[in-house]
């Protein structure tokens, strides 16, 4: 898959992102380019998981950041990010079902906070976004739901190379935002936002652009939170029925957990699998640092979840999302090399 290497200059549009003819710019739509070959594979850090790896930004000849060059600008790898709507305002936020995308304005929020990861295949770069529950932003071919447009954004994981539909490029929109898209120029789409007017129409999805009108619902400032060495606190749900179970759940989570060595490497082959009846952070703490012994408890350890055999662990900070699919669990001990190189996002901060 490559995005479109040549599109056509835009037409004057009262929400058009840029100029024609401006390079990079959201009118233009300029593909993301390779300044180097490189083998296929992840690049850099588990997102925020270590002090000292890549991730800075790197200066070119012409001034620009790198990863402008790359066609990802503004993501760093391994930074957290909020992502503000300039049409309507609010975040995007990992819903609590664990499946959609929508918008929500409590900015301190950890559904709202997602992890940036620059991916390098073949023949491009690109950016994955990773929420709270170690899930990606994702395309789907689902209708949206009545009163949005286009089709449905979603949480997915990520299990295959060629798994492009958690694959994004960005190009500028207007008052420094960026435009996320997706596909190819025969099927080229972009990540936005839903109800200007109706406000109760929440869901984000993807809709399909001619390159000749980009508006402000397709465009989202980046606003990157600063990291801490210190764990902030965990955001616990309240329970009840306000937010139901996925359909067909039995409200039980199979969970597969490995235990990080001093140094923070795992050995996939010695996880053990335990079911977790509900999805409280707490109780699956507790639970592990009681199978760990050692007189540990939860305040002990660290949990990362993992959604996909190729996905990057990510802090896990609130309560699963309610759906029954199996959960993958990386545990640090507190105290250990391993996890005094974690880096967290601080939440609250301005």
């Amino acid at each position: 898959m490559s995005p479109p290497s040549s599109p056509s200059p835009p037409s004057s549009s009262e929400e058009a992102a840029a100029g024609p003819g401006k390079p990079g710019s959201a009118g233009a739509m300029v593909a993301p380019g390779r300044s180097s070959s490189a083998a296929r594979g992840k690049s850099g850090s588990a997102g925020a998981m270590g002090r000292g790896k890549s991730g800075s930004v790197g200066a070119v000849a012409s001034g620009k950041s790198i990863w402008a060059e790359m066609g990802v600008a503004p993501f760093q790898d391994g930074q957290y990010v909020r992502l503000r709507n300039r049409g309507r305002g609010g975040y995007l936020c990992a819903d609590e079902t664990g499946r959609g995308v929508s918008v929500d304005h409590r900015r301190g929020m950890a559904n709202t906070a997602w992890v940036a990861q620059v991916l390098e295949t073949d023949t491009n770069y690109f950016v994955l976004l990773r929420g709270a529950y170690g899930h990606h932003l994702a395309v789907t071919r689902d209708d949206a739901p009545p009163g949005h447009v286009g089709c449905s954004a979603a949480q997915c994981a990520f299990d295959d190379p060629d798994d492009s539909h958690v694959m994004w490029w960005s190009t500028p929109g207007k008052s420094g935002s960026v435009v996320l898209l997706h596909g190819t120029s025969a099927s080229l789409s972009a990540l936005r936002a839903n109800g200007r007017y109706r406000r109760w129409h929440r869901g984000v999805t993807v809709e399909a652009i001619n390159r000749s009108r980009v508006t402000s619902m397709m465009e989202w400032e980046v606003q990157v939170i600063p990291l801490r060495v210190e764990r902030p606190p965990y955001q616990l749900r309240p329970g009840g029925p306000d937010i139901p179970w996925h359909q067909g759940s039995e409200e039980t989570v199979q969970v597969n957990c490995v235990v990080a060595d001093d140094n923070g490497s795992t050995d996939e082959r010695g996880g053990e699998a335990l079911t977790l009846h509900g999805r409280s952070l707490m109780g699956l703490g507790n639970e592990l640092a009681q199978r760990l012994g050692d007189g540990l408890n939860f305040q002990d350890i660290t949990l990362c979840i993992r959604a996909g055999n190729l996905a990057q662990p990510t802090i896990l900070l609130t309560d699963l999302p309610h759906r029954d699919d199996p959960v993958d669990i990386v545990v640090f001990r507190v105290g250990t090399p391993g996890h005094d190189r974690l880096l967290f996002p601080d939440l609250d901060a301005e």
